[in-house]
C-alpha cells in the first residue's frame, strides 16, 4: 500500500452510513468497485452519472437555493436533461423533483436527496456515488459532502493508458491519457494532508483483483459496512448483478475476476511507449510499487515534448479552475454548500 501517514480523526467518524465516494483515473476499476460494492446489503451506488460536478459549476447560476423557485430549477435541470444522465438512477422525474424542491436548501442536500431516492429505490439504508472525475475534482466533493468517505482507486499507469488507447480516446494518443493519469493522482495528493484516515482509502485494482476479498475486507472495515459471510459473497458475485451495461466500456464486469487483466498492457502498448510512460511517471509508479520493464529502451522525443506541452497547458487550465471555484466560494457565491444528510436514508446531522 502507498497511503501516507495521517493522524486524527475527522469530526463525522462517529457518524453512522456516511455517503461512499468512488473516483479515480478513468479505467482505473472503479466500476468495478462500485458493482462489487453495490451488490452489498446495505449499500447502493448507481451507474455513473453526470449532474454533481455539473451543478457545482453551475452553482451561481441556480441562485439562492433558500428559495423554492430556485430549488425546482435546479431539480428540473437534473430531472428534465438527457444529458445528465439522472434516467439511470431509475426514478419518476416529477416525483424526484418535488422530493428535491422539499429537501434542506443546501446544493448538496440537493443532490445527496437524489442517491438517497435511489437507495430506497433499491431497499437499502445507505448511498454512493461513483465517477473517475471525482478524483481531479476531490475538493468540490468534500466541499458537497464533507462527511464522505472517499475510494480512490489507483491503477497501473500503463495498464489505463492502454486501456485508453483501447478505446479511441484522444484518437489513440498516450501522451493525454498520461497526463489525465498524473492529474487525478496528483488532485488527490494535493487533499491528502488535510483529510483524515476516516476520509479517504487508497484501493489498487490489482490488489483488488489479486486478493478481493483481502481488499474488500479492508474497504468494508473503512466504510463501517458489515463484512459478514453473506455480504462478502454477494460482493465477489458482482457479475451476477442484473444491470444495463455498456458492453463497450464494461464487457468485463459480466464474468468474474481475472487476473490476466492486470497485465494485459504488455500486448497493448510498444516498447518504445512503455518506455516512455515508465520514465514520466517513474515516481509515481514507484510510490505505488509498480516495476520498470522497459529499462534500455529509449523514450521517443517527440512523445516527451508533446507531453510537456500539454502539462503546461493543463496546469494553465487548473490555475483558472482553481481561481474561478475560489471566487464562487468566498466573493460570488457565500451560501452554504454542504450537504445537511448523512449517508443512510433517515439519518440527519
Amino acid at each position: 500500500m502507498a497511503d501516507l501517514p495521517r493522524t486524527g480523526m475527522s469530526e463525522f467518524a462517529a457518524l453512522p452510513d456516511r455517503p461512499v465516494m468512488i473516483g479515480g483515473c478513468p479505467r482505473s476499476g472503479t466500476t468495478l468497485l462500485r458493482t462489487m460494492l453495490h451488490a452489498h446489503p446495505e449499500l447502493a451506488i448507481p451507474r455513473e452519472t453526470r449532474f454533481v460536478l455539473e451543478s457545482w459549476g453551475r452553482r451561481r447560476k441556480f441562485g439562492d437555493l433558500r428559495e423554492e423557485a430556485n430549488r425546482r430549477r435546479l431539480a428540473r435541470w437534473i430531472f428534465m436533461r438527457e444529458k445528465t444522465d439522472a434516467n439511470r438512477l431509475g426514478l419518476d422525474p416529477e416525483a424526484a423533483v418535488e422530493r428535491l424542491v422539499a429537501a434542506a436548501p443546501t446544493l448538496g442536500s440537493l443532490l445527496a436527496e437524489c442517491f438517497v431516492m435511489f437507495s430506497e429505490r433499491h431497499g437499502k439504508r445507505r448511498w454512493g456515488d461513483k465517477r473517475p472525475m471525482y478524483a481531479s475534482r476531490i475538493a468540490a466533493v468534500f466541499d458537497l459532502f464533507p462527511g464522505a468517505h472517499f475510494l480512490n482507486v489507483v491503477r497501473d499507469p500503463r495498464a489505463c493508458i492502454a486501456s485508453l488507447r483501447k478505446l479511441n480516446w484522444y484518437d489513440g494518443s498516450i501522451v493525454p491519457s498520461v497526463e489525465l493519469w498524473e492529474r487525478s493522482l496528483g488532485s488527490v495528493d494535493a487533499m491528502r494532508g488535510s483529510l483524515a484516515p476516516d476520509q479517504l482509502l487508497d484501493i489498487q485494482y490489482e490488489e483488488l483483483v489479486l486478493d478481493p476479498e483481502a481488499t474488500l475486507e479492508r474497504v468494508t472495515g473503512f466504510i463501517q459496512a458489515s463484512a459478514t459471510e453473506d455480504a462478502m459473497a454477494q460482493m465477489l458475485r458482482y457479475y451476477e448483478v442484473k444491470e444495463t451495461r455498456s458492453a463497450r466500456y464494461h464487457s468485463n464486469l459480466e464474468r468474474p475476476l481475472d487476473a490476466s487483466r492486470v497485465s494485459s498492457w504488455t500486448e497493448s502498448l510498444s516498447p518504445a511507449e512503455i518506455a516512455f510512460v515508465e520514465e514520466e511517471t517513474a515516481p509515481l509508479m514507484e510510490r505505488w510499487g509498480y516495476e520498470r520493464v522497459a529499462e534500455g529502451v529509449a523514450a521517443p522525443d517527440e512523445l516527451r515534448e508533446a507531453l510537456a506541452a500539454k502539462r503546461k497547458t493543463q496546469a494553465a487550465a487548473r490555475r483558472r479552475l482553481v481561481w474561478r471555484d475560489r471566487l464562487q466560494k468566498h466573493v460570488t457565491y457565500r451560501h452554504p454548500l454542504a450537504a445537511r444528510l448523512n449517508g443512510s436514508i433517515d439519518a440527519v446531522t
